[in-house]
């Protein structure tokens, strides 16, 4: 469903031109490598080792046949015939020419998708669940449409992330965003937001917490264009490590950030920010559809393969798709992928990209057992759904310019380790995170077992992490660091 407003497509479509413009005076020779870096920030685009990398924002991680099919287009086309699942709930393209860059802007937009603020100094993304009974996806959609283009905005001291979580079941790490709101219904029945700021990983790994609750749905981007406001503001510039709203929390103790919450208030006009149920059902909602499995039962009681698959793969009536296989990188959908990808969308309404570099499926309107015969047979790794072969791990010094080992090229080493499913399902679930870097793309420190790459004289090494729990927000922990780095010959050892 089309939700750009006219004045948003209109915005978007006078950013396109703005990029070309200055992309042709970067060809030409007028900007420096350093003056266009600034620029193609804001356009998602990155520079690593071996070409340009384009990431594409896909609002809240939910795609429908037309975008997959888009995005599948651009990766045969543009691209080496794969595209990239991050845990953030983007897509990316590693081997993409600068020269086709605006051609694919254009593609993209026709189809609401676009790489605007999907990196640089900015609100980047917003994360949010996937949730039948209390759909998150209208407020995401409000409050990326508001933090897009707004011009207060576009160059913070840090990159800032935003979560949205509507249950209990915590797949998203809702407390490790700068700024999170949480949505429930009180005893009234009646929606209330809850506020948690100050969140983050990388080097400092904190957990946020709430500084608002029991607010009103209407007054959600009063609250957001002041606490962005204030951070943008007061935020540290001048040490990077530094600038993130986790840091600046630290500085100022929370009623103090509180208090300018609230001063701002007076400065600002109170009433412009509201909005009411006519806002939120111009926005798409997930459709729903009551029809059944018939022949499921009778699968269930003669086929012991597809129980344990069953066992391992539906929660709360979503079914999870497991793209990571023994010899491809976590997130990286190949081609053959992509054509069985397309045969589920068919049959449904969207695709979730979970933040575990899977897919999710509302299986309440599917035939289970058919998929279950499909992905059997084009050999997909369908059995490993949060076990310790469904791992997630960055790109890492094959790809990004940033990493300090490589990380890949590990995963698949303790991939061949568990090959034999009895050991596998003895283990139970174990989540397996790898991060190349600090930064912790791959979100080591929030997992059960985590490595974090470093470099020592040009050899790489990995910190252990062990003890991190991430399913339920009430009960988030980190890992911590077990032993001195090891280099990658002696990590076989610990299993």
């Amino acid at each position: 469903m089309n939700y750009y407003c006219f004045y948003y497509t209109f915005i978007l479509q006078n950013y396109l031109n703005n990029f070309i413009n200055n992309f042709i005076n970067f060809l030409v020779g007028n900007y420096s490598e350093n003056e266009f870096k600034i620029f193609r920030l804001q356009y998602g685009l990155y520079r690593q080792k071996s070409s340009y990398m384009l990431r594409l924002s896909i609002p809240y991680g939910i795609l429908n046949f037309d975008q997959f099919f888009l995005i599948s287009y651009i990766s045969y086309i543009y691209d080496k015939k794969y595209f990239h699942f991050t845990t953030r709930t983007n897509i990316q393209f590693n081997w993409i020419k600068l020269f086709y860059i605006f051609e694919i802007f254009k593609k993209t937009f026709l189809f609401f998708i676009n790489s605007i603020q999907s990196s640089g100094n900015c609100v980047r993304n917003i994360t949010s669940n996937i949730n039948k009974f209390l759909n998150p996806t209208p407020w995401g959609e409000i409050i990326r449409q508001w933090f897009t283009f707004n011009s207060e905005f576009l160059f913070l001291p840090r990159k800032f992330k935003i979560s949205i979580l509507s249950c209990k079941k915590d797949y998203i790490i809702f407390k490790c965003h700068d700024l999170g709101i949480y949505i429930k219904k009180n005893f009234f029945n009646n929606l209330i937001i809850n506020f948690l700021i100050g969140g983050g990983l990388g080097r400092t790994p904190v957990i946020g917490f709430y500084i608002l609750k029991n607010i009103h749905w209407n007054k959600i981007l009063n609250y957001f264009d002041k606490i962005v406001r204030i951070y943008n503001i007061y935020g540290f510039r001048n040490n990077i490590y530094k600038s993130r709203l986790k840091i600046l929390i630290k500085s100022l103790p929370h009623f103090n950030y509180l208090s300018f919450i609230y001063k701002e208030f007076n400065y600002s006009n109170k009433h412009i920010y509201f909005f009411n149920e006519k806002n939120i059902n111009y926005f798409f909602c997930l459709k729903k559809n009551n029809l059944k499995n018939y022949f499921l039962k009778k699968k269930i009681i003669y086929n012991n393969f597809f129980l344990c698959w069953l066992k391992n793969n539906i929660f709360n009536n979503f079914l999870f798709i497991p793209i990571k296989n023994n010899n491809t990188p976590s997130g990286d959908v190949n081609y053959l992928q992509i054509k069985i990808i397309y045969y589920f969308l068919n049959k449904t309404f969207y695709i979730f990209i979970f933040n575990r570099q899977n897919l999710l499926l509302d299986c309440s309107y599917l035939n289970i057992y058919l998929i279950y015969l499909k992905l059997k047979k084009y050999f997909l790794n369908i059995y490993n759904s949060f076990l310790i072969t469904d791992s997630i791990c960055c790109p890492g010094q094959d790809y990004c310019v940033l990493a300090n080992a490589k990380s890949i090229y590990l995963l698949n080493i303790i991939k061949y380790m568990f090959l034999d499913f009895n050991t596998i399902f003895k283990l139970g679930k174990i989540s397996l995170n790898i991060s190349g870097c600090i930064n912790s793309c791959g979100h080591h420190h929030v997992s059960n077992l985590g490595f974090l790459g470093v470099n020592k004289s040009g050899e790489n090494y990995y910190q252990i992490y062990l003890g991190g729990n991430y399913n339920n927000f009430c009960s988030l922990k980190f890992s911590k660091a077990f032993l001195p780095s090891v280099s990658n010959f002696k990590i076989f050892y610990f299993f």
